[in-house]
């Protein structure tokens, strides 16, 4: 049964069901559907979302007002150099104002402008937004989760193997990033794979754990559903028979970007090569939810390679965010 997702906000997979996740997925691929053989879908007519970008992004951009247009209705983008916000408005204010002119809103901040990031800043800003707002808030990155990639990654996943891409190894490699990322994909994986069922293995240096509370409930989740999730230190370990190779940096935990660079230094043979496919399951292919350092994430014989699905991934964004925004606003 469709679940009835109106009215909510979308900021942790943790508060969607196996059942909510499935609604959107496969909404996502009717919309898609519509989309290419010129259906019009116009489901969100005169409706308008308002997109607050504390730090820019090409595909989230893009998407978000594309999917808008498509839908019928309209998305207006502010910068926080826009609005009084963190100038000479509260978090609180701007929440109520915003739900006075809009039907939904969309964050995406890593941390707060001019602070040096600490983690769980950003979803503390992004919680007290949507504790203020009347209409729905989406997660569009913060610094613990990225929902709505993860969606347009299931998405892509379901499309290259089908119904079976539940059983498929979805090996999640960290790679080591020029810059500080947030492990958002990485968290919200765990928990759209635990409610999902899908096999999943973690890969990366040790010292760079990911945030306990989202791998322990990633794991309570998957002895529910039937799937796995697997820690290793180990690149090899961790794509040997994989299906998926994906690709996905993120700096330490609670330690500032200065430290994070430093400890990089040696760790930059952590990336994707050709070698890795030698090893992975025939047919596997490549992932990465970009932008892609080249030849640092992973060598352009693998991001350019027969393997490398991540502009499909990217072209996914779309229709994964069509359905949420349909579903919610």
């Amino acid at each position: 049964m469709a679940a009835n997702l109106k009215g909510r906000d979308f900021v942790s997979l943790a508060a969607y069901s196996k059942e909510d996740l499935e609604t959107i997925l496969n909404l996502a691929l009717d919309l898609k559907r519509k989309q290419l053989i010129g259906e019009r879908h116009r489901l969100l007519e005169g409706k308008e979302l308002g997109m607050l970008f504390f730090h820019p992004s090409t595909r989230t951009r893009i998407s978000f007002e594309t999917a808008m247009s498509q839908l019928g209705g309209h998305a207006q983008f502010y910068g926080p150099e826009h609005l009084h916000v963190f100038l000479r408005e509260s978090l609180a204010d701007t929440g109520n104002v915003m739900s006075r002119f809009l039907d939904g809103i969309m964050v995406r901040i890593y941390h707060a402008p001019g602070q040096e990031p600490k983690y769980g800043s950003a979803r503390s800003i992004l919680n007290e937004i949507a504790a203020n707002a009347s209409i729905p808030v989406i997660n569009a990155l913060d610094d613990q989760e990225h929902p709505c990639q993860v969606m347009g990654d299931i998405l892509t996943m379901i499309e290259k193997f089908g119904p079976d891409y539940k059983r498929k190894k979805v090996a999640v490699v960290w790679c080591a990033s020029p810059t500080v990322i947030s492990p958002g994909v990485s968290h919200s994986l765990a928990l759209a794979g635990g409610k999902l069922g899908m096999n999943l293995i973690y890969a990366y240096p040790e010292g760079f754990d990911l945030d306990a509370q989202y791998i322990r409930e990633g794991s309570r989740l998957v002895s529910q559903s039937g799937g796995k999730l697997v820690i290793t230190h180990s690149i090899n370990e961790a794509v040997e028979n994989a299906d998926v190779i994906y690709a996905k940096g993120w700096g330490l935990m609670n330690k500032t970007e200065s430290e994070y660079l430093e400890v990089r230094k040696s760790l930059v043979d952590w990336r994707i090569m050709k070698e890795h496919f030698d090893i992975a399951n025939p047919g596997a292919i490549f992932m990465h939810p970009m932008p892609i350092a080249r030849e640092i994430d992973a060598t352009n014989e693998v991001a350019d390679g027969p393997m490398s699905v991540i502009y499909d991934q990217a072209e996914n964004r779309l229709h994964a965010e069509k359905a949420i925004l349909s579903l919610i606003m």
